[in-house]
């Protein structure tokens, strides 16, 4: 006998549980049972309430943030590059030390804006060393946008880490968690509802339905690792 599985809600960021909410509730749609009806609508409800509280609260200034800083951090290095072909055209040796290493890193552009981290790092210790090793350096264009450049990746990096802790529902407001929570009990008493449905009716007419359904809960749960495994991935980096 079909049924609809077990899931754990709680582990689900915000907006995740709101879009497999609001999924899910489309397929139970489906189900034409009159008894089913009211609590659908009680459900329905419970998502527009849920929704409403995610809404008033901001979800694009930490991603402005990190495409500002991300842009910052790209423009820096730029400059740092065409510098390096100002001071090698001047037969500078620091310029050629600087285009040395600055050859190991010409596939930064082409790497993702969180693979840039490590390198970019890497990148500013190389060039720090070196910077400690010369005797002076007049090029204050340089040095700026090589402070720009470690303060731009450190700010990406923590705005990146923040969102992340955001996406895993961790930045919560009162009205999110009490309208979030009233939504898991109403999908939780109609999944328990259609489930006796299925138990005293068979599943010969919604058993399709039911496959979607738990496809749907499958999906959930691979993505709610990949997020686990992304936060792990970068706390330990």
């Amino acid at each position: 006998m079909k049924r609809i599985e077990g899931f754990y809600l709680p582990g689900m960021s915000q907006r995740q549980v709101f879009l497999f909410f609001q999924t899910v509730h489309r397929l139970m749609e489906m189900i034409h049972d009159s008894k089913l009806q009211p609590k659908l609508r009680y459900f329905s409800n419970a998502i527009m309430t849920f929704d409403a509280a995610l809404k008033s609260i901001p979800d694009n200034h930490l991603a402005e943030k990190i495409s500002a800083e991300n842009n910052n951090r790209d423009k820096a290095f730029e400059v740092i590059c065409e510098e390096a072909d100002i001071l090698l055209i001047e037969n500078n040796v620091f310029g050629q030390k600087l285009k040395n290493i600055l050859s190991s890193y010409e596939d930064l552009p082409l790497k993702t804006n969180e693979e840039k981290i490590g390198m970019f790092n890497n990148f500013i210790a190389e060039l720090e060393n070196l910077i400690g090793e010369e005797d002076s350096i007049d090029d204050i264009k340089l040095l700026d946008h090589v402070s720009l450049l470690k303060r731009s990746n450190w700010a990406y990096k923590q705005y990146l880490e923040a969102y992340k802790i955001e996406l895993t529902g961790k930045c919560l407001t009162y009205e999110t968690l009490r309208t979030r929570k009233e939504a898991e009990e109403t999908y939780k008493d109609v999944v328990e509802f259609i489930n006796a449905m299925l138990i005293y009716n068979g599943d010969a007419e919604y058993g399709e339905i039911i496959d979607q359904i738990n496809h749907l809960i499958h999906k959930n749960r691979k993505v709610e690792q990949e997020i686990k495994q992304a936060i792990y991935v970068q706390s330990h980096s």
